[in-house]
């Protein structure tokens, strides 16, 4: 159940769907007992995280996802209604706005600066105990080595973390730079991995032998119709691009389960029980197998629009965040 002391949470990227998780984690958060140990994210599931693990001081975890969906409100007071869903697409002030170095355009190699999300991010975020290791509740970001083509993960446990880490997570091209954290560059984490399911299980402590949790939310469902037009083509790409990817490992887990039971029970034996001393049982026993989690997925029902990763209309934000607050709560009973 969500509050135990092995559950985890996991929140996918897709621009401004991620409303959706704000909605979520309102129902997450409605009662004090909610208290994640790992929080995981990618691209705008990124900065859901680092705000829900790391919200600056005064400021309670939803009271701080809150203030980031209310600054990135894109009014369109100007636009008319039809058009306030691409009103983004000029800017948003308090995350990211158009180059203005038209001049030389012809090196671009994106579109938006996002001084504006660095700046937001900086007074929302608590920044020293981002970089604290021994903070908790343990926080995970993902981003893409563009020259090493791999996944990244950034794990708070094993190195300080900083505003960058979020960023790189979601410097999604050709709209964001790439991100330089250290000496690499990175771009958005789900161009690799859109849920970093396998990095999270590696977060937990394994010495209580408890059946750990992990909260998916999924931003793209996996399930649609088939597509019958162009535009629900390239629609259907876009969800296949992005969508949870992790039923295939889950069942290859599901299979070390009986070597994970099997293990838990010969560790019972004597210290000096012979078997104990084998090799090939010290060679499983030092593999630290762990018992499949429960995993609670939390799914946006239909597809997401080509355009709507971009619409940060109050309407849309609203609406977006009141169905991940049913949909959480249908899922968690």
């Amino acid at each position: 159940m969500p509050g135990h002391a092995k559950t985890a949470l996991v929140l996918q990227g897709g621009g401004s769907l991620g409303a959706y998780e704000l909605g979520v984690a309102r129902r997450l958060y409605r009662d004090d007992g909610f208290a994640p140990v790992t929080v995981a994210g990618v691209s705008i599931g990124a900065i859901t995280a680092v705000l829900l693990a790391r919200p600056a001081q005064g400021l309670k975890p939803l009271q701080a996802l809150e203030a980031f969906w209310e600054q990135v409100t894109v009014s369109g007071w100007y636009v008319p209604p039809l058009f306030q869903p691409f009103a983004s697409i000029f800017g948003n002030r308090n995350f990211y706005m158009p180059r203005t170095d038209v001049y030389d355009f012809a090196s671009w190699t994106y579109l938006y600066e996002t001084a504006p999300l660095r700046k937001t991010l900086g007074n929302l975020v608590d920044t020293a105990a981002l970089a604290d290791r021994q903070a908790r509740p343990k926080l995970l970001v993902s981003a893409t080595d563009l020259e090493a083509g791999e996944i990244t993960y950034f794990a708070s446990d094993q190195k300080s973390l900083s505003i960058d880490h979020v960023i790189a997570s979601g410097s999604l091209p050709p709209s964001f730079d790439m991100t330089r954290v250290g000496r690499r560059q990175y771009w958005d984490g789900g161009l690799f991995d859109n849920t970093p399911l396998g990095a999270v299980l590696d977060t937990f402590d394994r010495d209580d032998g408890a059946v750990p949790e992990v909260i998916v939310v999924n931003l793209f469902p996996n399930k649609a119709p088939v597509p019958k037009t162009m535009p629900e083509v390239f629609e259907r790409m876009l969800n296949l691009q992005y969508a949870n990817r992790t039923r295939g490992d889950l069942r290859l887990l599901d299979r070390f389960n009986d070597v994970a039971a099997l293990i838990h029970e010969l560790e019972l034996l004597p210290k000096d029980h012979p078997l104990r001393e084998s090799a090939a049982f010290r060679k499983v026993a030092d593999q630290d197998y762990m018992m499949v989690p429960k995993v609670v997925n939390i799914t946006r029902p239909q597809e997401a629009g080509t355009f709507d990763g971009s619409d940060f209309s109050a309407e849309a934000i609203a609406r977006r965040a009141e169905e991940g607050f049913q949909c959480a709560d249908r899922a968690l009973g």
